[in-house]
């Protein structure tokens, strides 16, 4: 089993703000942990609480993902790298920017989305699909 950690630095303001976006609010994700139960949400609502108390301060986020092979292709590194630095704002975009085709790209895209390493923002106008890479670091350790 390979491990995998993502990292990335945000600051309390940021996180808060993503936070609120994925949730709505603190009362409607204090409903979804009554319902589930889940530790990552309550440790969700405990960075909410605290950070909007220290909107200043810096936060270093790790995701860790296992995985039995993993596999990047330099399709799939050029995807990150230009998710991470040039934010295209649809599928279309991206491939447009890789002189590629879209369908295939797509394929790329949710392959990474299925292994954990970016997410996907949908837009209900024009269903625009927005791949998102938040990380500022990739760590494979063996």
């Amino acid at each position: 089993m390979i491990k995998i950690k993502l990292t990335r630095t945000i600051n309390g303001k940021s996180l808060t703000e993503e936070l609120q976006e994925e949730y709505g609010s603190m009362k409607k994700l204090e409903g979804i942990i009554e319902e589930k139960g889940n530790m990552k949400l309550e440790s969700d609502l405990e960075d909410w609480e605290y950070f909007l108390e220290h909107p200043e301060e810096e936060y270093t986020q790790e995701v860790i993902i296992y995985d039995e092979k993993p596999s990047f292709s330099m399709t799939d590194l050029e995807i990150l790298d230009l998710l991470k630095n040039e934010k295209p704002k649809s599928i279309t975009e991206l491939a447009n920017m890789m002189n590629k085709d879209s369908g295939n790209i797509a394929k790329q895209v949710n392959k990474l989305k299925e292994k954990g390493f970016i997410t996907i923002e949908e837009k209900k106008i024009n269903n625009i699909k927005t791949p998102i890479f938040s990380y500022d670091k990739i760590e494979i350790a063996i």
